[in-house]
Protein backbone atom coordinates (compact mmCIF):
# COMPACT_ATOMS: atom_id res chain seq x y z
CA UNK A 1 0.00 0.00 0.00
CA UNK A 2 1.14 3.52 -0.76
CA UNK A 3 0.94 5.68 1.96
CA UNK A 4 -0.45 8.81 -0.67
CA UNK A 5 -3.06 6.13 -1.80
CA UNK A 6 -6.76 7.22 -0.07
CA UNK A 7 -8.40 4.25 -1.11
CA UNK A 8 -6.04 1.89 0.18
CA UNK A 9 -5.73 3.79 3.63
CA UNK A 10 -9.57 3.71 3.66
CA UNK A 11 -9.73 -0.22 2.80
CA UNK A 12 -7.10 -0.59 5.36
CA UNK A 13 -9.13 1.34 8.11
CA UNK A 14 -12.19 -0.36 7.09
CA UNK A 15 -10.21 -3.79 7.22
CA UNK A 16 -9.25 -3.28 10.60
CA UNK A 17 -12.65 -1.49 12.07
CA UNK A 18 -14.68 -5.08 10.54
CA UNK A 19 -11.63 -7.31 12.20
CA UNK A 20 -12.43 -5.08 16.10
CA UNK A 21 -16.23 -6.09 15.84
CA UNK A 22 -15.85 -9.79 16.90
CA UNK A 23 -19.45 -10.86 15.93
CA UNK A 24 -21.09 -7.53 16.46
CA UNK A 25 -22.79 -6.45 13.65
CA UNK A 26 -21.55 -3.81 11.91
CA UNK A 27 -23.77 -0.22 11.52
CA UNK A 28 -23.93 2.96 9.89
CA UNK A 29 -20.79 2.30 8.20
CA UNK A 30 -21.19 5.04 5.20
CA UNK A 31 -22.04 7.88 8.13
CA UNK A 32 -18.98 7.29 10.58
CA UNK A 33 -16.80 7.24 7.26
CA UNK A 34 -18.24 10.05 6.07
CA UNK A 35 -18.02 12.34 8.81
CA UNK A 36 -14.99 11.29 9.78
CA UNK A 37 -13.76 11.65 6.38
CA UNK A 38 -14.99 15.33 6.04
CA UNK A 39 -14.27 16.54 9.43
CA UNK A 40 -10.63 15.05 8.46
CA UNK A 41 -10.70 17.70 5.62
CA UNK A 42 -12.05 20.84 6.97
CA UNK A 43 -9.98 20.88 9.72
CA UNK A 44 -6.67 20.50 7.47
CA UNK A 45 -7.31 23.00 4.88
CA UNK A 46 -8.64 24.97 7.76
CA UNK A 47 -5.29 24.72 9.65
CA UNK A 48 -3.21 25.33 6.36
CA UNK A 49 -4.92 28.70 5.49
CA UNK A 50 -4.79 29.81 9.11
CA UNK A 51 -8.52 29.47 9.87
CA UNK A 52 -9.29 31.80 7.15
CA UNK A 53 -12.81 30.16 6.49
CA UNK A 54 -13.24 32.05 2.94
CA UNK A 55 -10.31 31.02 1.36
CA UNK A 56 -10.67 27.19 3.07
CA UNK A 57 -14.15 27.37 1.48
CA UNK A 58 -12.75 28.70 -2.30
CA UNK A 59 -10.49 25.33 -2.01
CA UNK A 60 -13.18 23.06 -0.45
CA UNK A 61 -14.82 24.07 -2.98
CA UNK A 62 -17.98 25.12 -1.02
CA UNK A 63 -20.15 28.13 0.37
CA UNK A 64 -18.49 29.83 3.44
CA UNK A 65 -22.26 29.60 5.16
CA UNK A 66 -21.84 25.69 4.49
CA UNK A 67 -18.58 25.95 5.63
CA UNK A 68 -19.57 27.18 9.29
CA UNK A 69 -22.18 25.29 9.09
CA UNK A 70 -20.00 22.51 9.22
CA UNK A 71 -17.60 23.91 11.48
CA UNK A 72 -20.12 23.76 14.24
CA UNK A 73 -21.29 20.33 13.47
CA UNK A 74 -17.75 19.33 13.86
CA UNK A 75 -16.75 21.23 17.13
CA UNK A 76 -13.66 22.44 14.64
Amino acid sequence: MNSTDLPACINAKLEHYFSQLKGEKATGVHKMVMNEGESITLKFVLDKVGQNQSEAARILGMNRGTLKKKIELYKL
